[in-house]
């Protein structure tokens, strides 16, 4: 079973090299082509190969670039793309400082093109050839009661993550006998099972080499930054940290401060834009601004371009947004799209209300209404609310919110400014990704 997975994992990291090779030669030609009336000897030009290597390595694992096989063909596409643009462009500014000029930009416009073309072409035919070769594993999953749909959205990707072909409802499992139901089960699945239940499921897997997928309990992530230390002959988990360290917060703060003003700048003809195109569509207000709660429960003013119609929520109350709302216009549809709608928080981050990256700031009717089922969502308010998230990175707005806290505390309990600068960087992807700004199908979904 194992030997499988090995296998598959061989193929995508030699096809991944064969990529990469095939993208760097691509780049030495550009470079040697294009501009060569920049001197350099035989070893700068292998020096910027091993630079540029090393941006698609790091920019590539990133955006998820060479995950065959386990992706679709559109995000691998779109990961590829990304990361052709940061990488071109990085280097093509090294080149600029080294030749102490604004080189012709127009033969990196032909690298990237070229690039994303033959990468089209190759992650299709890649993809296809992952896929055929190693079929999704065949899994059960074992449920307790509240599975919240989870295995729908397993189904829905079955053929990039598991084939489940049975489910197990923990009441109708024997837990002293385990054997029946793992024949010839290559992965298992648990969602909402208690501790010693869990445990047995473990053992069992692990003697029979089964792997195993569990959804984490709001417990299992609470401990996600322990380490195990050793007293004496004993070992002892060491839950690490709560949030960042005083250290932490106070470079995250630098770094929301000279952000925030620098975005702010750059962004000002867009915002501009959006703001004339709010105006002459309904001749309404510019600006929306509502309560949320950031850090320690506090209330702020998030300020937002106004998305829907005015005054939206005198008619239904204190709503989610649903897929498609009739209360948004046809701008508003635009820039929620885009995130242009979101562009105006780099105000409320400049003024310490949020930070560029942490939970998404809820509602306080919304909050309020959530408590009462779920106490925990309150964890999330150990740190400021943030522009872009862990929830918003791997989630969607209508992600179920247990889902968000689990997400949210992972970041929180694993906290570092090296993943801010991740999120933020895998923020530009998730622009491009039409699913992540769904809107709710029911008021149930978010419960």
């Amino acid at each position: 079973m194992n030997k499988n997975y090995d296998n598959k994992n061989n193929a995508k990291i030699v096809l991944g090299l064969i990529n990469i090779i095939l993208y760097v030669l691509f780049f030495a030609v550009d470079l040697i082509v294009f501009y060569d009336h920049i001197n350099y000897y035989a070893n700068g030009y292998a020096l910027f190969m091993l630079i540029y290597t090393f941006f698609l390595i790091v920019f590539g694992r990133l955006f998820g670039m060479y995950e065959l096989g386990d992706s679709t063909v559109t995000d691998l596409v779109l990961s590829s793309t990304i990361t052709f643009l940061f990488s071109d462009v990085i280097v093509y500014l090294i080149l600029c400082l080294i030749a102490f000029s604004m080189l012709a930009i127009w033969p990196v416009l032909i690298l990237f093109v070229v690039e994303t073309i033959i990468a089209t072409l190759l992650v299709f035919y890649e993809n296809k050839f992952i896929r055929d070769s190693y079929p999704v594993e065949y899994a059960i999953a074992i449920v307790g009661e509240n599975h919240y749909k989870i295995l729908d959205k397993i189904n829905k990707y079955r053929d990039i993550t598991v084939d489940v072909k049975k489910k197990y409802d923990v009441e109708n499992i024997d837990f002293d006998n385990l054997d029946p139901i793992l024949e010839n089960v290559e992965r298992v699945i648990t969602v909402d099972i208690d501790h010693e239940q869990k445990k047995r499921v473990f053992k069992k897997c692990y003697e029979k080499g089964i792997r195993i997928f569990d959804v984490p309990s709001i417990t299992d992530m609470l401990m996600a930054s322990s380490s195990i230390i050793h007293l004496i002959d004993t070992p002892i988990v060491k839950i690490n940290k709560f949030g960042p360290s005083s250290f932490e917060m106070i470079a995250k703060r630098t770094i929301d401060i000279v952000g925030s003003l620098i975005l702010i700048i750059i962004t000002s003809p867009v915002m501009l834009g959006v703001a004339i195109a709010i105006k002459l569509n309904d001749h309404g207000d510019v600006f929306f601004k509502q309560n949320r709660l950031t850090k320690d429960g506090k209330e702020f003013k998030i300020l937002k371009f106004r998305s829907m119609v005015m005054n939206a929520e005198e008619k239904t109350g204190v709503v989610l947004a649903k897929q498609d709302d009739d209360r948004i216009t046809s701008v508003g549809k635009f820039i929620r799209k885009t995130r242009f709608d979101e562009l105006p928080q780099l105000l409320n981050i400049l003024k310490g209300d949020m930070s560029f990256v942490g939970p998404r700031p809820e509602r306080p009717e919304i909050y309020n209404e959530i408590i009462k089922d779920m106490p925990e969502f309150s964890y999330r308010l150990v740190v400021k609310a943030g522009l872009t998230g862990y929830a918003q990175i791997y989630g969607k707005y209508n992600t179920a919110m247990r889902d968000k806290l689990l997400l949210d505390l992972y970041y929180i309990e694993n906290y570092s400014l090296i993943d801010d600068i991740k999120l933020l960087l895998m923020t530009f992807k998730i622009v491009f990704v039409a699913e992540s700004t769904e809107g709710v199908e029911d008021e149930e979904t978010n419960k």
